[in-house]
């Protein structure tokens, strides 16, 4: 298990599973190193950063674009017959972790 950062955004993460993240500007299939870990546990021994571990990374593999879950916002004026409905999906990469260097 590892803390990392990525667009000032703190993720924890795991070996061989899959996040999503904020959008990224590469393509499906291309490898990713994320170098900002503030922490590592191994399940022996857990190395905090200050603020960050000097050596360590996080490889990952991007595995594609995803839509988040569908917000939707209404606009309302009561008493003047106004009413609009707004709605909005964010974009994301989901990122599969392959391998976290200490």
């Amino acid at each position: 298990m590892a803390i990392i950062v990525h667009k000032n955004n703190q993720y924890k993460v795991e070996d061989d599973k899959e996040y999503n993240f904020d959008l990224f500007e590469d393509s499906e299939g291309k490898k990713v190193i994320f170098d900002h870990v503030l922490l590592i546990d191994d399940g022996k021994s857990v190395k905090i950063g200050t603020p960050e571990i000097k050596g360590a990374s996080v490889e990952g593999e991007i595995v594609g674009d995803v839509k988040g879950k569908k917000i939707s916002s209404i606009k309302f004026h009561a008493k003047k017959r106004y009413k609009r409905t707004l709605g909005h999906s964010q974009k994301y990469t989901r990122v599969k972790i392959s391998q976290i260097k200490s």
